[in-house]
């Protein structure tokens, strides 16, 4: 009996153990943020606090700015005023030595 005891709790670790190895990463299991719509005018630069683009994994790309009040808008990467954006804040945050143009990833 003691036998059939320890085989069944080493098959259970076993199988908790295997199923754990098997999961997908946290950061794979989180959700993305994805542009279903784009923002329809051009918003004044010194709102914009900061961008990232959407994931790969998202249907359509887009950036999402961060603006003013922690608020967040999408925009259509493709459009002049988006690519300026994004220029004028990564200059921004390579002369200030600092990455606080791009938002954290996970946005």
């Amino acid at each position: 009996m003691k036998v059939i005891l320890a085989t069944l709790v080493f098959l259970l670790i076993l199988a908790v153990l295997h199923s754990e190895a098997n999961e997908e990463p946290v950061n794979k299991l989180t959700p993305h943020l994805c542009c279903l719509t784009y923002i329809s005018r051009k918003v004044p630069l010194w709102i914009v606090k900061g961008y990232d683009r959407t994931s790969d994994q998202c249907p359509t790309p887009g950036v999402i700015f961060l603006i003013q009040q922690g608020r967040q808008i999408c925009a259509n990467p493709n459009v002049a005023w988006v690519q300026e954006y994004i220029r004028h804040l990564d200059h921004a945050s390579k002369l200030s030595g600092s990455t606080g143009a791009r938002m954290a990833k996970g946005v």
